[in-house]
């Protein structure tokens, strides 16, 4: 099944990308069009090979002014928060807009880059960056850093924290198990990908409170 899986998804996934160069010269709205159907095109194939998606709470995805912070297992939430926000943009690596193609569209979609090697003078370009955006389009970090094992509870990076306090935003926890049904080595399993908006965070914590709050929280169904 997981071969019959990567040779049907990367093969549409292909199809997709390259229809969507004829987007690269549109409006930033029209340009939207594409990612929904690049979005779209993943729920169809897992749906043929018998996964569902549950979404808990997803009204809260709706709400202006809040930072959301995700626990990431697998490329299925990076791709399915383009369905559930109203045009997202997502604080990723920096190397990935070296990607060939890939990376213009993650270009042209305002998408927010960290560069590690930079420390805090990136931190400094993300919060302020952040800053300008939360309050009219949705802003998504994955505070792990990268993608995790389903059952697996890494630290936050302390970066979440710089942004939460600068911020002085409400912060709202993403659990989710995508890890279980679409892990890493992409062996994937029937069943249910579920998505839980937790209740937002409201500032004023101390550093070890927040990380504390945010780590049980996004781990929440990571069991």
């Amino acid at each position: 099944m997981r071969f019959s899986f990567l040779i049907l998804f990367y093969f549409t996934t292909a199809i997709v990308l390259i229809i969507s160069i004829l987007g690269i010269p549109l409006k930033f709205k029209l340009f939207r069009y594409f990612v929904i159907l690049f979005t779209k095109n993943m729920v169809i194939v897992l749906k043929i090979f018998g996964i569902k998606i549950k979404v808990i709470n997803g009204h809260l995805a709706n709400q202006k002014g809040y930072l959301f912070a995700s626990k990431h297992q697998s490329m299925f939430e990076t791709i399915y928060y383009n369905h559930l926000f109203n045009n997202p943009s997502y604080i990723l690596k920096k190397e990935l807009l070296s990607i060939p193609l890939f990376g213009i569209y993650l270009k042209k979609l305002g998408m927010i880059a960290i560069d590690r090697s930079q420390g805090i003078q990136s931190l400094r370009h993300v919060n302020e960056k952040t800053a300008e955006y939360i309050d009219h389009r949705p802003v998504v970090i994955f505070p792990e850093g990268t993608r995790t094992s389903f059952k697996y509870n890494p630290e936050l990076k302390p970066g979440i924290y710089s942004m939460y306090k600068s911020l002085s935003k409400p912060v709202v926890p993403i659990a989710l198990n995508s890890g279980f049904c679409w892990p890493k080595n992409n062996k994937i399993h029937k069943g249910t990908i579920s998505i839980e908006f937790r209740e937002p965070i409201q500032p004023g914590l101390s550093k070890q409170e927040f990380l504390k709050k945010l780590h049980s929280e996004i781990n929440a169904l990571n069991h």
